[in-house]
């Protein structure tokens, strides 16, 4: 019990401890390198959320982008506004569209998402005389572009997602998602309001990709269409989650980390166009080589050096001799 809850702890204290350090360093690589994490962190946390209601979505850049532009057209009324009104927004557009696609199951709902991003890119684009079509927007900056602002900001919206992720493991939902992920059927039987559930996990989902959009924004002072709605902002989170550990906390976090290193690595030392053939790679690797991802490998050492298991070796070798 007691090392679960230190496994727990650690996204949280990895989080606080970063933050700590990088104000007192100021270096600007790593400031720059722990913010690019920090935003893929948040992304994956709400990928895996609604990951876990049996629900595969691509469409996080949706909610990136809308999230993106509905705090860069609050831009008059500062940065804090900005999110509260990206939450707001990708809040209430999630409620609507998981009415109306979540009872869509596997391949269908996928290509739902798809479509979500695709038709909010366009609208963008119609709209070009509030939105600056493809031109672009330029929202607040976080704090003005103090670095120091900007970093303890998005790391506030790392904690709130990793708190939000493990809510969702808590034993009042973590049962009733598993029974909608495996048994849906049983799960109806059984009174869990199906539709309701994933809603919420939808809603959330999309609240914490548009504050991730919302802080993007914030970060960088300019955005266009292409870039916060690419789809890369639905594969990365995807990839990130797939390599740390689905169904946990602890591997969608580890997996952002883990991907923005590898990605740093390839960059530094091969460069070009190279390095993103070589990142491919080593990515495919590392989830060929650990299918359940780094949290997966965590909890076979840690299983593997419990006293219990020790014990059980023992006996058996015993036996054998």
């Amino acid at each position: 019990m007691i090392a679960n809850r230190s496994i727990r702890a650690l996204p949280y204290l990895l989080t606080l401890c970063t933050g700590t350090v990088l104000l007192i360093s100021q270096d600007p690589y790593w400031i720059q390198l722990v913010l690019g994490a920090s935003l893929l962190a948040i992304l994956a946390l709400s990928w895996d959320i609604l990951s876990r209601t049996g629900q595969v979505s691509l469409g996080q850049a949706a909610f990136f982008g809308i999230g993106a532009y509905a705090s860069a057209l609050c831009g008059d009324l500062g940065w804090i506004v900005g999110w509260l009104m990206a939450a707001a927004v990708c809040g209430v557009t999630a409620l609507l569209l998981g009415l109306l696609t979540l009872r869509l199951r596997q391949v269908y709902f996928t290509i739902a998402t798809i479509a979500l991003s695709l038709s909010f890119k366009v609208l963008i684009l119609v709209f070009g005389t509030f939105t600056g079509g493809a031109s672009g927007i330029a929202p607040p900056m976080i704090g003005d572009g103090n670095p120091n602002v900007q970093m303890c900001a998005v790391l506030v919206l790392v904690l709130l997602s990793i708190l939000a992720s493990d809510l969702f493991l808590s034993d009042r939902y973590r049962p009733a998602f598993f029974m909608i992920r495996t048994k849906p059927s049983l799960a109806a039987v059984s009174g869990i309001p199906i539709v309701r559930t994933k809603v919420l996990a939808f809603v959330v989902s999309g609240m914490l990709a548009g504050l991730a959009g919302a802080a993007y924004a914030g970060l960088y002072g300019y955005i266009v269409p292409d870039d916060v709605f690419a789809l890369s902002w639905s594969i990365m989170p995807l990839a990130a989650t797939i390599l740390g550990g689905m169904d946990s906390t602890i591997g969608p976090f580890f997996g952002a980390i883990a991907l923005k290193v590898l990605e740093g690595v390839a960059r530094n030392y091969v460069g070009g166009v190279g390095y993103q053939i070589v990142y491919g790679v080593v990515m495919i690797l590392c989830i060929a080589v650990l299918p359940k991802g780094l949290a997966g490998l965590l909890a076979a050492v840690r299983e593997a050096s419990s006293p219990r298991h020790r014990a059980t070796g023992a006996g058996v070798t015993e036996r054998v001799l």
